[in-house]
């Protein structure tokens, strides 16, 4: 499974590092919201996303998938796909970490 991992993680570095297009890079080590990477701040697009998702074997075609969902950050504005948030991702106000959101308890 790791072998798999690194593999994914570097498909989709040569990926988005190639077609990645954003305002401001967001580079290591910080791990970010698909959504707050798509804001004014950082800028990248949504091919971006589309592409770490992909290499990652993500659908990219599922939003939730591509918002709420933590990507890593590496050298040069290149991001990869880490894990999807069930419950939603919440950007961090300490950097350099987001967080998926815990269940609610109704």
């Amino acid at each position: 499974m790791v072998k798999f991992t690194s593999v994914a993680v570097a498909l989709a570095a040569t990926i988005t590092g190639t077609s990645a297009a954003f305002t401001k890079a967001c580079n290591f080590p910080y791990d970010v919201c698909g959504w707050t990477l798509t804001n004014q701040e950082f800028g990248y697009t949504l091919a971006t996303l589309e592409a770490a998702a992909t290499a990652a074997g993500q659908d990219a075609t599922n939003g939730t998938i591509l918002f709420d969902t933590i990507y890593n950050c590496q050298a040069d504005g290149v991001i990869a796909w880490n894990h999807h948030c069930d419950h939603g991702c919440d950007a961090s106000s300490v950097v350099p970490n987001a967080n998926c959101r815990a269940a609610s308890s109704s």
